[in-house]
């Protein structure tokens, strides 16, 4: 298999982003699989464009509604299986996770929990990240991406004030600790793979706070360490604008 790319993105809005226009540089990209997250959209209301992309097979797990969630997968290649879970079927993931079976990979496409207002939603997130830490744990020695919106910013290199972060949602030591673990597994977050030392952010809460330099990194590439010698880039496609979040992208020599 030659090298394969592909671009994450959490569009805030699959029909606004298309209208505008601004899902083209996505497409210019020339990505071989593109990950969507935070469509905001049922099946039903998108157009023929969006449901059928040229060259792309489309798979879909909408939201709850039109105002949050929604995850889309456009891809080139084929796979021989695609799930809504990560190992065993579970209706909680369903609006979170599509899980893809290639010949030579597995592709996990998130949307994780925001964890933020009542308690409750971050003892959601946390059960979340469980399920996904079992199943890397049991699928640790395979080739698998682990790829999207994981809404945690791990290190303070990925956030633009640490110190007054550390009680904020996405920052907390107990959602830390989740990718620390995923780490300890053996995966490895391709982008500081390849650039260690780089303070670079992925979202943003607004337009201002993007050119004040006030954002985190909350998207990212896992790879499992069968894989980390095959990555061959992983960038912050900044230039890509029209949601809180930029594209992220994945080149990978997968043998």
């Amino acid at each position: 298999m030659s090298k394969i790319k592909l671009v994450s993105w959490n569009i805030n809005g699959i029909r606004t982003r298309a209208k505008n226009k601004e899902i083209d540089p996505v497409y210019n990209e020339n990505p071989d699989i593109i990950l969507f997250q935070e469509t905001k959209a049922k099946y039903e209301q998108l157009d023929s464009n969006l449901k059928k992309v040229e060259d792309f097979d489309s798979y879909f797990s909408p939201g709850e509604s039109t105002r949050s969630r929604g995850i889309a997968t456009f891809t080139k290649l084929k796979p021989s299986l695609v799930t809504k879970f990560f190992d065993n079927p579970d209706n909680s993931l369903k609006m979170r996770v599509l899980n893809f079976k290639f010949d030579n990979f597995t592709l996990i496409h998130i949307h994780a929990p925001t964890g933020s207002g009542a308690k409750a939603n971050l003892t959601a997130k946390l059960e979340f990240y469980d399920k996904l830490l079992n199943f890397a744990q049991k699928s640790a020695d395979e080739n698998i991406i682990i790829a999207g919106d994981f809404n945690i910013a791990h290190t303070d290199k990925d956030i633009d004030d640490p110190e007054n972060s550390s009680k904020t949602v996405t920052f907390l030591d107990e959602e830390r600790e989740i990718l620390d673990k995923l780490e300890k597994i053996g995966f490895v977050d391709s982008f500081r793979l390849l650039h260690s030392d780089e303070k670079e952010f992925s979202s943003w809460k607004s337009q201002k706070a993007k050119e004040s330099g006030d954002g985190s990194r909350l998207d990212y590439f896992f790879v499992s360490k069968s894989l980390k010698d095959s990555v061959v880039e992983s960038k912050i496609l900044s230039d890509i604008e029209g949601s809180k979040h930029s594209p992220i992208e994945l080149v990978i020599d997968i043998k």
